[in-house]
């Protein structure tokens, strides 16, 4: 892999649907050379799919997170119990007292409550430690 290999990269990954003749015009190259060394990086694993970002819901999810300190005996079902929360959508296991970390996404701040109180908190080992609105996302 050469510096033409990494800007193609940086450029698909900007770009994911850049045409090859864009692409030969950014690098430098004929569009049958960058056609080339895209199936060769495909080949080789280097890249490995390409994907977009959607949004299929117009409307501004509320997002927070949720900083919970569990009961290690319990950790199995604990775990088992948070992966089953639809509006979960991330988890994270901290090293030392750190615990655990969840990210939930939900249609409006009213719905918070009902999520700690009728969901998460009746997860037996669980101990809501601090929660934290997302007001924005940077990267």
């Amino acid at each position: 892999m050469d510096i033409v290999d990494l800007k193609i990269l940086e450029l698909l990954k900007d770009d994911g649907r850049m045409s090859y003749n864009d692409i030969s015009e950014n690098v430098g190259k004929t569009e049958a050379t960058v056609r080339r060394r895209v199936k060769n990086l495909i080949e080789e694993g280097v890249i490995k799919k390409f994907t977009i970002e959607y949004n299929i819901d117009s409307k501004p999810k509320t997002r927070a997170t949720v900083k919970i300190e569990p009961n290690f005996k319990e950790i199995k079902n604990i775990l088992k119990g948070l992966i089953g929360i639809e509006e979960i959508t991330d988890i994270w296991r901290l090293s030392g007292d750190c615990g655990l970390f969840i990210k939930v996404e939900i249609p409006s701040i009213e719905q918070f409550n009902p999520l700690i109180e009728e969901k998460i908190s009746r997860i037996g080992g669980v101990k809501i430690m601090e929660t934290c609105f997302i007001t924005d996302i940077i990267k």
